[in-house]
């Protein structure tokens, strides 16, 4: 997608259109992660490269909405909902972005891939991350479609609800990290030093998007109390 075409699909008088589509387009980066670490831990480099390259391309779309989204917010005149509770949740969706990026650029850096045993247990930590930042998106986009109107009683829990089941995968991820790396202790001998930090410094990158969309919920969570 074109920069100047989704930018132009998402103006609004409302911010929050924009920032729906900005917390799409993060979670785009985060969906390729699992296609990512499938080719690498195959030693499908090229392709892995690919990928790379789509969410690198991603994350600058993701940039060019995040600085529009600024841009555009009016200034000094009655908002729906507060400017600096907006610039914080836009903040904040963009290091999931940011972060898929790094995830990926650190593996590509020195073609690392974990021990062929832990596979499985790598796309289940994998998964999880995703489905964390898809059900986050869900939050954002139910504050967009409540704050239409008033954010009465019921609109508000069912946001917390939906909040509620981003820290349940939260949660989960920590737990599959945890499991993760003890597995990793157990092939240490089979790698280099050197390799062996880089692959537990790749888990706690890879949890942190996560705690990113964690961060977009708690945000979305002010947003509607406010």
């Amino acid at each position: 997608m074109e920069v100047k075409t989704a930018i132009t699909e998402v103006i609004s008088s409302s911010p929050m259109p924009m920032l729906e589509e900005h917390v799409k387009t993060c979670a785009q980066c985060a969906a390729k992660l699992p296609a990512f670490f499938e080719a690498a831990q195959a030693g499908k480099w090229k392709l892995a490269e690919k990928i790379q390259g789509e969410i690198a391309d991603l994350e600058s779309l993701a940039d060019e909405l995040k600085r529009h989204t600024r841009n555009s917010m009016p200034r000094g005149i009655w908002m729906s909902v507060s400017r600096p509770d907006i610039l914080e949740l836009v903040r904040v969706q963009d290091k999931i972005a940011n972060r898929a990026k790094d995830v990926v650029g650190l593996s590509i850096g020195r073609e690392l891939a974990f021990p062929s045993a832990l596979s499985k247990a790598l796309a289940k930590y994998i998964d999880t991350i995703v489905a964390s930042v898809d059900a986050a998106v869900e939050v954002v986009s139910a504050t967009r479609e409540l704050s239409r109107t008033a954010f009465g009683p019921r609109q508000i829990k069912a946001i917390s609800s939906k909040s509620a089941a981003v820290e349940k995968l939260e949660r989960k991820s920590d737990d599959l990290q945890s499991r993760l790396r003890a597995k990793l202790r157990r092939h240490e001998d089979k790698l280099s030093p050197v390799d062996a930090i880089f692959l537990y410094q790749l888990l706690s990158q890879i949890g942190q998007i996560a705690d990113s969309a964690e961060g977009v919920v708690h945000r979305a969570q002010i947003i509607a109390n406010s």
